[in-house]
């Protein structure tokens, strides 16, 4: 019987395969404690996998390395058995990294670390590449993962939050540098097979987004047992409904390869996408886990730059004194890859769950501590055996800078003596350099001379490298000409750069820089935020479209700031202003306040001490602002109100900066607009971020230490200092509806931040400079009686202004050291590199350290001197061989 023409057509229509996709999604910490989740991954679910693989036809998706690591040292027979089926590919390792990261709040070079540790785990255990990257529950993706992914040898990604649009499902994500890398955004989750009786009403929903006739539908979920039934299911699937498409199961990387040949063999282009993934549009991203348990986000912060740093100083020490601490430095690198776990840093997990991390904070304090203090005591060594010539000399205190270019900055440092060594310190010099100290407390002997003494200085370091001082007992020489000068005029701190006007009865600052013709309003600012908070870990909620109070006033009735004190200290370097304040519920009279004062103060919730400090040459102001919290269910913030006007401001984030909408609060959807997650304003900044109006020449950027939430609003910059919860999931939608007593914020905290008033824009300005000084200390010893160095030496310098350091560490094989930087501001660069050392070979490689045609690019050596083009935006790692 011959066909007719529709038949004919059907039968020749392309049938669609599905690749189902068995997995479980790990968790180190969540709503069970480590152990817990070892036992249900390691006993009850990889041991079922094991045999489902080994006698079925069935496949199976292993996310982290870590989970492999343990499974080794627990149960080695189960490992074998594994292992063997990863080398059979059966099972496939997708994601790779050693814990799947946060990629939103940890650093940039912390994700690559991740990375390097998990796979090379798996290329060592298992001989096998990992080309998918596997990020099945990351809130929201960074703008330069596209780049970080493709330098770290991933071909695909496959991702569950953040896509700001619906269809296709599978598109080229583009980063911030013009990377691409071909993605799967998976349109119902990880679970979109997990229910073995709903598969043709995941299909047709998955159809109807997808790019081509291949579609992902991934089979599993947190913690998930393995489904024996599976390949009985996708057999009957096959045999009802094979017709129209086929079902199998398989592995991630089966789906994006013969995605990739469709796409080729039919010539299709697919959409470009650029930038990060972060919106709430069909997927949740949470943003106000950027602001729960903050000690968290805190100590990840300054154990980032504290390792790096470390790390830096080591490398040199390997090469002038053969010192390196290889081992140390990564199981301090492996603690703080479990604090950038997904849900351990954005801190969304339950109470007993963050026991291993107070575990870690402490031991990495201890290590880095004693670590530090050793690398530079071998550079210190090795600098003074080699030191000759003129400009070697005996010093009293060498400061180390670990940034690449010059930094002028404050450092305090503790200083002891021998008993009648020194009286008294008025300065310090370094060739002719005479700079002035701030004796910041001391102690005498019974003669009058110095048994210790805490001093404060500013000096100016080279480049990754030293300057030595020596104490002077005399006031150092004053230049003629000297620009900086720092005085009081009524209630106003004036320094070349800026004028700072204190209001006492609130302790509140208003900031000016210079206009045409006279002084400009930057903004007013330092003003503590009270709100209510009636969410959980997730989100923020609240009921009152007012603040709880504000230190200008603004809220309800009954409460109010009250300050008890108020002075400023003076030093020749700086001007410390000193508030201290409280927060009291009510206040009585609580009605006609404009006419009656307050006579009595009750229910004391919050204890705050702000230091406001004003350098005479530093062009930025820093905060330090202490607090007692004992308010339950409330949000505090810091806010600097401004006259600026843009829609858009800029945040720091991962080797780089994007823009965010502002006043985001007051977003409404449009009819018929969804939303899985409405904008709350809300977004993570990596360190600083900046608002700027081009109109006014004018800009604020603001700058902390790990408190990352951000929002502006109304022409102010918001930065919160903590969240109150007491909910893990207070609706059970997001999580288990757990008490966290813990999370409710009710402890000691001291938060550091700095605002940076600039003409221009971020760039101009050079905020990112600005955040990477403030974040990165200048390290200081005192030198031992007689040791002679050269007054001062730059181990490595990286030119212009807008290429950054990012890691200079020995390569993980041993061969050569490894010096990463990148293009921080956009724009196409010439660099130059002088390193204190002329290597004997140079090759450009990517972030796992190997050759690779993809990173390739010409570069140009003249001695000591590499010179190379960085394009916008651009991470590049070098391997150099003396």
């Amino acid at each position: 019987m011959k066909m007719t023409k529709e038949e004919e057509k059907e039968k020749t229509k392309e049938k669609d395969t599905i690749y189902l996709v068995p997995h479980t999604h790990y968790d180190a910490i969540w709503v069970f404690t480590k152990e817990d989740y070892f036992y249900i991954n390691l006993m009850l679910i990889l041991r079922e996998v094991a045999r489902l693989v080994e006698e079925t036809d069935y496949k199976f998706l292993i996310e982290q390395t870590f989970l492999l690591e343990e499974l080794e040292k627990r149960y080695p027979e189960l490992f074998a058995r594994i292992a063997e089926q990863i080398k059979r590919g059966k099972i496939e390792i997708a994601d790779g990294e050693y814990l799947m990261a946060d990629t939103m709040l940890p650093d940039g070079e912390t994700l690559i670390r991740e990375i390097a540790e998990g796979k090379r785990y798996v290329k060592q255990k298992f001989g096998v590449d990992v080309p998918v990257m596997w990020q099945a529950d990351s809130f929201g993706l960074n703008a330069q993962l596209p780049q970080i992914y493709r330098k770290s040898g991933y071909r695909y990604v496959a991702f569950r939050r953040g896509t700001p649009k619906r269809k296709p499902s599978e598109f080229l994500w583009e980063g911030l540098d013009g990377t691409r890398i071909l993605t799967h955004w998976m349109p119902l989750g990880y679970r979109a097979g997990l229910d073995l009786t709903k598969l043709e009403e995941s299909y047709k929903k998955l159809k109807e987004v997808a790019a081509t006739s291949h579609i992902l539908m991934p089979s599993g979920s947190g913690v998930t047992l393995p489904q024996p039934e599976t390949p009985e299911v996708v057999n009957a699937w096959n045999k009802e409904r094979g017709d129209i498409a086929e079902l199998k199961i398989a592995t991630p990387r089966e789906f994006f390869e013969s995605l990739e040949t469709e796409l080729k063999e039919k010539k299709l282009e697919l959409e470009v996408r650029r930038g990060e993934m972060y919106s709430g549009r069909y997927s949740e991203v949470f943003p106000n886990c950027s602001s729960s348990r903050m000690w968290i986000k805190q100590g990840l912060c300054e154990y980032e730059s504290w390792l790096t740093c470390c790390e830096r100083w080591a490398t040199i020490a390997s090469l002038v004194n053969n010192y390196y601490p290889s081992e140390e430095l990564r199981n301090c690198w492996r603690k703080i890859l479990f604090i950038a776990f997904h849900d351990v840093v954005p801190g969304t997990g339950m109470d007993r769950g963050y026991d291993e991390v107070k575990q870690y904070r402490g031991f990495i304090t201890a290590e880095m501590s004693n670590r530090c203090a050793r690398v530079h005591s071998r550079i210190i060594e090795s600098e003074h055996k080699s030191g000759k010539g003129e400009s070697a000399d005996v010093g009293d205190i060498i400061v180390f800078n670990s940034l690449s270019w010059e930094v002028k900055n404050w450092i305090e440092m503790d200083l002891t003596f021998d008993k009648g060594k020194v009286v008294t310190i008025k300065g310090l010099k370094s060739g002719e350099e005479e700079i002035d100290v701030e004796i910041i407390k001391f102690a005498r002997y019974e003669d009058d001379s110095l048994r210790y003494a805490r001093i404060g200085f500013v000096p100016t370091v080279p480049p990754m490298g030293y300057k030595v001082y020596k104490i002077l007992e005399r006031e150092p020489k004053r230049y003629r000409f000297d620009p900086n000068f720092i005085l009081i005029r009524g209630n106003t701190i004036e320094n070349r750069f800026f004028g700072v006007e204190i209001e006492p009865a609130t302790g509140l600052i208003a900031v000016s820089i210079d206009g045409d013709e006279e002084h400009e309003w930057v903004c007013t600012g330092n003003e503590l935020v009270l709100e209510e908070e009636a969410g959980d870990l997730y989100y923020h909620r609240q009921m009152l479209d007012i603040p709880l109070k504000t230190e200008s006033g603004e809220g309800i009735k009954y409460g109010a700031f009250r300050v008890k004190n108020f002075y400023i200290a003076k030093s020749p370097l700086r001007r410390v202003i000193n508030v201290e304040t409280d927060y009291f519920s009510l206040r009585w009279p609580y009605r006609l306040t404009d006419k009656l004062p307050p006579l009595m103060w009750r229910h004391r919730f919050l204890e705050c001490t702000k230091k406001i400090i004003v350098y005479k040459d530093i062009p930025r102001i820093d905060f330090v602002t202490k607090v007692v919290d004992k308010h339950p269910r409330a949000r505090l913030r810091v806010r600097f109100s401004t006259a600026m006007k843009s829609p858009t401001y800029v945040c720091g984030s991962q080797f780089g900066a994007v823009s965010r909408p502002t006043d985001m609060w007051y977003y409404n959807p449009e009819d018929g607009e969804e939303w899985v997650e409405k904008p709350c304003g809300a977004f993570p900044s990596l360190r600083w971020f900046d608002y700027s109006d081009a109109d006014k020449d004018l800009g604020l950027t603001v700058i902390h230490s790990g408190t990352p939430e951000s929002e502006v609003r109304d022409g102010a910059l918001y930065l919160t200092l903590l969240r109150s919860v007491s909910m893990l999931s207070s609706d059970g939608k997001t999580g288990p509806a757990i008490p966290v007593p813990d999370a409710r914020e009710l402890r000691r905290y001291t938060f550091r931040y700095a605002i940076y008033p600039h003409r221009g824009d971020w760039k101009s300005a050079y905020s990112y400079r600005q955040a990477q000084e403030f974040n990165c200390a200048l390290y200081g010893m005192q030198l031992r009686e007689g040791e002679k160095l050269p007054h001062e030496k730059s181990f490595l310098s990286i030119e212009p202004e807008n290429v950054v350091l990012s890691a200079l560490k020995v390569a993980d094989d041993g061969d050569g050291i490894i010096l990463r930087f990148y293009e921080a501001a956009g724009e196409d660069t010439d660099a130059e590199i002088t390193f204190f050392r002329e290597p004997a070979e140079v090759k450009v490689v990517n972030l796992l350290e190997y050759e690779d045609e993809e990173v390739s690019k010409g570069l140009q050596m003249e001695g000591n001197r590499i010179k190379l083009n960085v394009k916008p935006f651009e991470i590049v790692t070098l391997r150099l061989r003396f």
